[in-house]
């Protein structure tokens, strides 16, 4: 056996997938890297060890939970008393402000800048790769060998999408039936609200009576709906894409839903979990969606603006990250999305600053550096020019939420 604190040091070092030591109660002991040291608010490791409990895992069993906002959180007891936490990790790339709104409700708000900046630059990991890293760290911590079949992977937390009786009349006539086929219609509807991020559209489509069955796959009616589960995930993460999310999100959240609803067994489950599957992806359009018919080229700078918002870089930078001179990327970006290439950037430091205003007590020089504009000045009159009012007012104007309730 080796000592848990050893263990993580290493396993960090190895794949920087966060690790926490923590108390029973939520609070933490020791954490990978340091600087995430109490950044995350008790009650949300309370909740995570909570249920470890209550599906009664012990330190042979480690846990996988895949939490409702795209993100996986590993379980392993060290004692009845302290437990390791690994995570937060997820199977895609999460954009800066989809990680902000997440962290909002999750981390102490002077740490938000530091866990944003952190997570974003994480490894994609799988399901599958963070039950291997948790089963190794429980493994090398008991001197146990861990079946794979002991660490299980299940859902926890998020917001509730719909009441249980308003998900149980969501029947998508996924078993073998003698009416006719369910109209094209149907589907239309699904993927267009889908394609458009507009989940009240959804919401309507979703729970409307399809008017007829899906087709006979199988006589056995749990294999008849995870065909069926399977085909809706194709339809609808196409849908995602022709609304704009990248093709690697989309095609990485599909297997994921995938790969969780082939460990389930219960109907009800399987189509409790397609509704939450469709609701997902069309929040994922509306919250990540890209400029459509853009070029690798200029996808592939959009995506390099994203992660170095806060660093500085120049055309110069960028143009040698597309493999394009300055003049050529200028004019594609500029044909294809709108916009040149520094209103861009601008717009996107206008909307991570209006968050930033919204949702922490950063100063206003502290989110100036964060941004890197030249000074407070320079930032204040640029956000003016966008917002039409100071950092200041729009401050006041937009208070703090209480996240504590």
């Amino acid at each position: 056996m080796i000592h848990p604190a050893s263990v993580c040091s290493r396993m960090y070092a190895l794949q920087h997938i966060p690790l926490e030591i923590v108390s029973d109660d939520g609070h933490f002991i020791q954490c990978w890297p340091e600087s995430f040291m109490n950044i995350m608010k008790p009650e949300i490791f309370q909740l995570v060890v909570r249920d470890f409990r209550m599906q009664n895992h012990d330190a042979l069993h480690p846990l996988v939970h895949y939490l409702n906002n795209g993100f996986l959180a590993g379980v392993i007891e060290i004692s009845p008393k302290q437990y390791i936490i690994a995570g937060l990790a997820s199977p895609y790339r999460h954009s800066r402000r989809e990680l902000s709104e997440m962290a909002a409700e999750t981390v102490l708000p002077e740490y938000l800048q530091l866990f944003t900046e952190t997570t974003i630059k994480a490894p994609i990991t799988s399901p599958l790769q963070m039950k291997a890293y948790v089963g190794l760290i429980a493994e090398m911590i008991s001197g146990q060998t861990i079946p794979e079949e002991n660490i299980v992977i299940s859902n926890i937390g998020g917001s509730v999408l719909y009441s249980k009786d308003q998900l149980n009349k969501a029947q998508f006539r996924q078993r073998e039936a003698t009416d006719e086929h369910a109209p094209p219609d149907y589907e239309n509807a699904v993927c267009q609200a889908v394609s458009l991020g507009r989940p009240d559209l959804l919401s309507r489509a979703i729970f409307a009576p399809p008017g007829g069955s899906i087709g006979a796959m199988s006589s056995d009616s749990l294999r008849q709906l995870r065909y069926a589960f399977i085909s809706f995930a194709t339809l609808i993460s196409r849908a995602a894409i022709q609304g704009g999310l990248s093709a690697e999100t989309a095609f990485l959240l599909s297997d994921l839903y995938c790969q969780r609803m082939d460990g389930m067994n219960v109907h009800s489950e399987i189509e409790q979990l397609l509704v939450s599957m469709a609701m997902d992806f069309c929040d994922q359009v509306r919250k990540n969606r890209k400029p459509l018919n853009t070029s690798p080229v200029v996808r592939k700078a959009i995506r390099y603006i994203t992660v170095h918002l806060h660093d500085s870089f120049g055309m110069e930078d960028l143009s040698a990250y597309c493999g394009l001179c300055r003049r050529s990327l200028s004019l594609r970006f500029k044909t294809e999305v709108g916009m040149s290439v520094l209103d861009y950037i601008q717009k996107e430091k206008h909307d991570e600053a209006c968050f930033l205003l919204e949702h922490t007590d950063l100063t206003l020089t502290q989110i100036s550096n964060y941004l890197n504009y030249s000074s407070q000045s320079y930032f204040t009159q640029q956000f003016k020019k966008t917002a039409g009012v100071t950092p200041e007012r729009y401050r006041r104007q937009h208070p703090k939420r209480d996240d504590s309730h």
